[in-house]
């Protein structure tokens, strides 16, 4: 795992019960039609103002998922869930700092 200060609203992937609650979900909603299909991954932390939760991909590369909860593939199992690549982890802390800044002054 990582080394990660996290920051709201960004958090840690962190209690007994949520690990594999959260990774069975982001498995179950990669579908073979999804672009991550095949890339596999570990889901490492989670916003707590919304359905986005960061994953570390076999290759290393980190990425943003919005989970949408759902059952299986929705009508769009090419699209969604949403996502989009930050690459490094230092880009992903960097974001994480500015997504910090914008939530703090909007609580």
């Amino acid at each position: 795992m990582p080394v990660i200060e996290w920051k709201e609203p960004w958090r840690a992937i962190q209690f007994a019960a949520e690990i594999p609650w959260v990774q069975k979900q982001f498995e179950q909603e990669i579908t073979s039609a999804h672009p991550l299909h095949g890339k596999g991954g570990e889901v490492i932390g989670r916003r707590i103002d919304c359905d986005d939760v960061v994953v570390i991909l076999n290759d290393g590369t980190y990425v943003s998922v919005h989970l949408v909860w759902g059952s299986g593939p929705g009508a769009f199992p090419d699209k969604w869930p949403a996502w989009f690549t930050y690459g490094t982890q230092e880009l992903f802390v960097k974001t994480m700092n500015e997504d910090a800044l914008e939530f703090s002054s909007e609580t």
